[in-house]
């Protein structure tokens, strides 16, 4: 079979054919590869690319786990059994748990995009963020030997398409060529080449657009395809190219230079014939001589041979460069376009290379043979020098090659080309892990907000009031601006104008804009306030606000932002008559201090046919805005343009989307129209180029049904109708295969003819659509018009777009056995549902079908919405019922189940949004609530089956065992506060700064709060406090002792207090050091400590006190840390005094000294170390002294031999660290908000956890050594995040309603508990269905009571 070369080096690139590497290209490329510029001139003979090449919107990136994109599913899936067996120790040490240990790493700074972003800054006007999508486009000529080969690249669509769904990634195969003979007289197995000795015959020509006439209409469709593809996805080249190079073109334009110099050697006759089909065009730049195919009769047969006849005359007098320019074939121009153009897709390209490439002409070729065969010789030269040998493959005509071996071929190598192209979206990711606890949801909406503006900046409007807006923003007026203007004039056009202006005219504004229904969060007005405050609370605080998402608690927000002046906001809604359906505009802030709100709200249309559709539920905004008092002043209206400016518009190429096709005119009757918007002069322009300049129009209001119908006239019936509905009807637009997908089940075309269709219909909607992460329509008011003019197809269209994604899996199989949800089902499936059921005339009882529907009872498929997702969406789902039952006549209240869950999310909404896996802990709490509350909704169905549901669970999840939790979260964020709390305290509670383990069996752990001199025994379980021991002076540390007794720092001594009786035993003699009071547990007797000048360390006894020996390293060396091995038996300090830092290491048991570890040029961070259970293996990180700037990194140390084991260096700063000697590995919580599991054996990257979205400051392993927590001490992200440590699976997530001082966790993680910040209750959670095996022990446990039953729930004073 072929072979795929793989043999020799990648060859050097050489300086004059090496391609010139794109902006974007993967970080994987070689060093040594030049960055050199190809001469590629195809200006000319490609006849311009269409001038809507540059209409594509460089789409919003989705990187990874999206929030609310395709997520882990961590929830359904049963945890592996636990290997181990036994109450094994594991990763604990001796040494007590301090309230704050000092970290030498500073925090970590994220990049300055997240903050240019939040700041509303606009997006860099370079930088091409990619979308997930991946575009296999295939570069052939239409040769039909390559018909069965492209099958077989067909053919692997669904595997591939599978593949890219589980990592979130759209696929498409991008083909718009015609296999089938040019000629339908000559047989189909006849001599393929020569179909391509002529010209495309006259009567396949097109008259329009421009850039397609005299037969380049293929080259116009596949260059626009390839330009709106390579605007936001990732393209994966394969290539055809064997003996021929496919149709011959004549050039549509010729630069009167070039022209003028073939006529002066052309002959008279040639001259003639040169003149005749090619006129001088003096409107283009450089000046031109253009085809002129507009004389030809299609159905004469004189002018084929006429043309083919000029063909052979511009062969004869064109140099060979010239030739190059303008004679190039569809294929040519592909492959200039893309591989030659950009290294990163030379890089991917497959070359597919068919029939023996002649090494000479036969004796009697013609001079186009002849000119082909130097044409191909010079493409084969420069595809040699750009592409990867790897990815070429030789079929030889000899060759008896079956599908299937090919097939594995181009599947292996496109296997290769994906696995690329998910590397490196991970690392281009713009959007960090670590965004210092903002939401990722959040930048996603900025991001898109971003790149829509960038879009819509493109266009133009009438902007004489910019220098109003200039002036309101720069003046001290205090009440908002309202911009209004009839629909079509630009006010979002003029928005995106404010956002690239708005910091020139005042650099320290804070630009907070959102537009009406971009996305989910912009769809109701609730929704897009709560956004609004997030992103100021954001700038503001660090902080999100954690309100109730209700509109009132919302505009709260903004108004306390706003009233304390601190920063100067520019807030603007885009649209605000698109969200408003109501008259009630409390939530507007009137006083906005020294920040500003700009409004815009169109006007209420007169009675046009386009806008039939919306009056229903409109009304008057500007009248209801004018009667909150608002000045005259302050209302602005964005006019039509004035004659002379549309006379310019229409005369001076259309703005940028036209701007490169000076040959365009504009009748002058249309500039006499009336009305006079943007939206018409962008319609006027867009029918001229699609060469309907012939038209009369009478009406302005008539234009959009007028381009609808030239849009019908050039596909088959319906076809139009069915793409536009299903593009329209798709809320946030649809992806391409789905739209494709849903088209051709609906006229059961094959897939490749769907496509061609799908292909022309997006090169001929031009600027229309818009590529913004998802195809969309761009203008609402075309939208409308489509809406008018299908009416009646509507329901059927939400029908088959019900149908597709309803067969559609729910999940998709993952890398590593873990599924991810199909994002797109859950977000699509229940609104088509809706609409269908709302459309279906003859349905009764369609609103109890519609509120009573699987989508609102089915409690797993709600939660997997909120994990796929995000609640937003489901949250959405609820109102748009709502407001289709109420078009209807009906209200959504008479159903408790849809209150109860409106309730639910309104309360857990930011907690949802976090992280969806929270939503059976959330909604278990919620439900048991409630039910206290009112006892009644047990007896709604519904809601019990929910209740049923979280009680028959069958993987990990968190319980809530507190009952108050909301009560607490009422607490305000602000310490001033008033509230209706636990305490009406003036000032806040002061929380508990430790927690710790017991060691007596069950569930018990001890805390201590300084401020308040106390220290509380809890039963976890139960969830109460057993003992509380007041009056104990400045409790600062804690290390448990036998049964019931503990060491604690109090200020500077250490007494040992018996817990259980509450009362002091013993005080050790000596003082601690008061900035490192440092201590560990030797034995039950003993305990070490550093000396208070910390030249060495104590050994006491905890009988009497005594000190019983001392160990010490040397003179004037002073220790700054303490780690003492669970056991007991080794001791690790660190020395600041020698250089560089060593360890020190001592075994307690023999009392000597075994090693002094040290690094030249490195010094220990020995606040961030960690010891094994049995001392074996200590582990810390170093620092070098000559390069402070890189990051640290990670040593591990044998202790049995003193050796340097490990060395790891991770991309960024380590910030915490654990060892597990019971799974072998070594976790580091990095700066980049990541978990590294490190193999101990191997030296390998077991795993990286994700999920935190600040730097993981915590790390904390269960006393067996199986569960991870982590969460981030300065409590940027407020989350825990608990981990099976030997899968690296997600158990559970948990975002409290306060920030965590401290935590503990259980053995076998079967709870943790929390310490928030200024509460005095602890909060417990249990982690259920983990570890059945355990379970008995845990029931057992709670029978026995902490000491004596006599002294439970006591409170003792040790004041005295």
């Amino acid at each position: 079979m072929g072979n795929v070369c793989s043999s020799g080096q990648k060859k050097k690139k050489d300086k004059d054919s090496g391609s010139e590497k794109s902006d974007d290209s993967p970080p994987y490329q070689e060093a040594d590869q030049k960055n050199n510029l190809i001469s590629t001139d195809t200006n000319a003979g490609d006849g311009k690319r269409a001038p809507l090449a540059a209409v594509e919107a460089l789409p919003e990136v989705c990187p990874l786990p999206e929030a609310n994109g395709n997520q882990a599913l961590t929830q359904a899936q049963q945890p592996p059994s636990i290997q181990g067996k036994g109450p094994e120790k594991d990763s604990t040490t001796t040494t007590p748990q301090a309230a704050q240990a000092p970290s030498d790493v500073a925090n970590a700074n994220p990049g300055s995009a997240n903050l240019s972003v939040l700041q509303g800054k606009p997006p860099p006007s370079r930088k091409i963020e990619r979308d997930k999508k991946i575009v296999v486009y295939i570069l052939a000529d239409n040769s039909i030997e390559y018909k069965k080969h492209k099958r077989v690249v067909h053919s692997l669509y669904k595997h591939f398409k599978s593949k890219c769904q589980s990592r979130g990634f759209d696929f498409i195969i991008s083909d718009v060529h015609d296999s089938e003979p040019l000629d339908a007289t000559e047989p189909g197995n006849g001599n393929p080449r020569k179909n391509f000795s002529r010209l495309q015959e006259v009567k396949r020509w097109t008259q329009t657009p421009l850039e397609a006439q005299g037969g380049h209409e293929e080259a116009a469709n596949c260059l626009c395809e390839i330009t709106r593809h390579s605007a936001g996805a990732y393209i994966v080249p394969v290539l055809f190219l064997g003996a021929t190079l496919g149709t011959p073109m004549l050039p549509l334009t010729i630069e009167s230079q070039d022209f003028t110099s073939v006529l002066g050697s052309a002959s008279e006759t040639e001259r003639l014939l040169l003149e005749k089909w090619y006129t001088i065009d003096n409107s283009y730049q450089p000046m031109c001589h253009r085809l002129h195919a507009q004389q030809v009769d299609p159905y004469a047969n004189q002018a084929n041979g006429e043309l083919n006849e000029l063909l052979g005359v511009l062969l004869r007098l064109f140099s060979d460069d010239v030739k190059d320019s303008y004679l190039t074939t569809v294929v040519e121009q592909e492959i200039n376009n893309t591989v030659l153009m950009s290294q990163e897709l030379a890089k991917r390209c497959i070359w597919i290379q068919t029939g023996a490439q002649l090494s000479r002409a036969p004796e009697n070729a013609s001079p186009l043979e002849l000119e082909v065969q130097r044409r191909i010789s010079r493409v084969y030269s420069e595809l040699k020098s750009q592409l990867c040998e790897k990815n070429l493959i030789r079929l030889l005509p000899t060759m008896s090659i079956l599908d299937d071996e090919l097939s594995a071929v181009i599947e292996s190598l496109l296997d290769k080309a994906l696995a690329g192209i998910f590397e490196e979206h991970q690392q281009k990711s713009s959007i960090p892990y670590n965004t210092l606890g903002v939401d990722r949801v959040l930048l996603e909406e900025l991001q898109l907000v971003g790149h829509y503006s960038k879009l819509l900046a493109q266009n133009s409007a009438n902007f004489d009031i910019m220098n109003d807006v200039k002036r309101y923003i720069r003046d001290s007026t205090s009440q908002p601006l309202v911009v209004s203007g009839p629909r079509g004039s630009g006010k979002s056009v003029l928005v995106s104008k404010i956002m690239e202006n708005v910091h020139r005219w005042k650099p320290e504004a804070q630009l907070v804009l959102r537009y009406a229904n971009l996305s989910a969060r912009s769809s109701d007005l609730t929704s897009l306030l709560g956004s609004m405050a997030n992103q100021m609370s954001v700038l503001e605080t660090g902080q999100q606000c954690q309100v109730p998402h209700t509109l009132e608690a919302y505009s709260a927000k903004i108004r306390e932002i706003l009233g304390r002046q601190q920063r100067f906001f520019v807030l603007i809604i885009d649209g605000l008559d698109e969200l408003q359906r109501e008259e009630a505009l409390d939530w507007l802030p009137q006083q906005l201090g020294n920040s500003k709100l700009i409004l815009t709200a169109s006007e209420l249309a007169e009675a046009e046919g386009e806008d039939a559709d919306s009056g229903a539920d409109s009304f008057d905004m500007l009248a209801a805005l004018a009667q909150l008092g608002i000045p005259t002043r302050c209302f602005l209206r964005l006019r039509q343009f004035t004659e002379r400016q549309w006379h310019d518009i229409l005369s001076s190429g259309g703005g940028d989307f036209y701007a490169a096709n000076g040959a365009l005119k504009l009748p002058d009757d249309w500039k006499m129209l009336h009305g006079k918007t943007p939206y018409h002069a962008k319609s006027l322009w867009w029918l001229a180029w699609l060469g309907q300049v012939a038209q009369p129009i009478s009406e302005i209001g008539d234009i959009s049904g007028r381009i609808l119908q030239v849009l019908e006239s050039k596909f088959a019936a319906d076809q139009v109708e069915l793409l536009l509905l299903i593009v329209r009807l798709s809320p946030w637009g649809i992806r391409e295969s789905d739209c494709l997908g849903v088209f051709q089940k609906m006229t059961q075309l094959e897939a490749q003819v769907a496509f061609k269709i799908w292909s022309k219909f997006c090169w001929l909607m031009g600027p229309m659509l818009l590529g913004l992460k998802n195809i969309r329509i761009a203008d609402r008011s075309f939208g409308r018009a489509v809406l008018a003019r299908y009416a009646q197809k509507q329901w059927l269209v939400h029908e088959a777009l019900r149908d597709y994604f309803d067969r559609q899996d729910s999940e998709f199989k993952g890398i590593q056995g873990a599924n991810t949800y199909n994002y797109q089902k859950y977000l699509k499936l229940p609104y088509h549902h809706f609409c269908a059921v709302i459309e279906e005339k003859p349905a009764q009882h369609k609103i109890d079908i519609l509120f009573n529907c699987f989508y609102f009872t089915d409690l797993p498929w709600i939660a997997n919405k909120v994990h796929a997702t995000g609640p937003e969406h489901l949250l959405h789902d609820i109102l748009q019922a709502e407001w289709l039952a109420q078009t209807a006549g009906e209200y959504a209240s008479d159903y408790v189940h849809i209150n109860f869950l409106k309730g639910f999310l309104e309360q857990y909404l930011h907690e949802l949004s976090y992280d969806g896996q929270q939503f059976y802990t959330l909604m278990k709490f919620y439900l048991k609530m409630r039910f206290r509350e009112a006892p009644e909704l047990k007896d709604d169905e519904k809601i019990r089956s929910w209740w049923e549901c979280t009680n028959e669970l069958e993987f990990a999840f968190l319980e809530i065992l507190n009952a108050n939790l909301d009560a607490e979260e009422q607490e305000p964020e602000p310490a001033n506060a008033n509230e209706e709390g636990e305490a009406p305290a003036t000032q806040p509670v002061k929380g508990y700064d430790v927690l710790i383990n017991l060691p007596k069996p069950g569930s018990y752990v001890a805390s201590m709060c300084t401020e308040r001199a106390e220290i509380c025994i809890w039963d976890v379980k139960n969830c109460c406090r057993i003992r509380e021991l007041q009056g104990i002076q400045q409790p600062t540390a804690m290390c448990p002792v036998g049964s019931y007794e503990a060491a604690v720092l109090c200020r500077r001594e250490i007494r040992v207090i018996n817990l259980d009786e509450g009362k002091f035993k013993v005080t050790l003699k000596g003082v601690m050091n008061q900035k490192m009071p440092y201590f560990g547990l030797h034995d039950q007797n003993h305990l070490v400590c550093l000396s208070r000048n910390r030249m060495y360390v104590n050994l006491m006894n905890l009988e009497s006190g005594d000190c019983v020996t001392t160990f010490k390293a040397g003179e004037d060396r002073f220790l700054n840390s303490l780690l003492v091995s669970g056991d007991g038996r080794i001791l690790v300090c660190g020395d600041e005094t020698q250089k560089p830092f060593p360890l020190l290491v001592w075994h307690l048991s023999q009392r000597k000294l075994l090693y002094d570890l040290r690094i030249p040029h490195h010094d220990f961070i020995t606040s961030l170390s960690a010891i094994t259970h049995e001392g074996s293996y200590v582990c810390v990180v170093a620092k070098e002294l000559n390069e402070p700037t890189t990051p640290n990194f990670i040593v591990v140390y044998d202790l049995q031999s003193g050796t340097l084991f490990k060395k790891w260096k991770p991309s960024c700063n380590t910030v915490s660290l654990a060892i597990s000697q019971v799974n072998a590995c070594v976790i580091a919580g990095l700066e980049d908000a990541k978990i590294v599991i490190w193999d101990l054996v191997t030296g390998n990257c077991k795993s990286t956890l994700v999920g935190h979205n600040a730097p993981v400051t915590f790390l904390k392993l269960d006393p067996l050594g199986k569960v991870l927590l982590s969460y981030d001490k300065e409590g940027r992200d407020s989350a825990v995040r608990m981990w099976q440590l030997n899968s690296s699976k997600s158990l559970a997530v948990f975002k409290p309603p306060a920030q965590v001082t401290t935590c503990e966790i259980l053995p076998n993680g079967a709870f943790v508990v929390l310490a928030l910040k200024d509460r005095n209750t602890l909060l417990t959670l249990a982690l259920k269905n983990y570890a059945i095996g355990s379970g008995d022990v845990l029931e057992d446990d709670c029978i026995s009571l902490y000491g004596n039953p006599d002294n439970q729930h006591k409170v003792f004073d040790l004041s005295n």
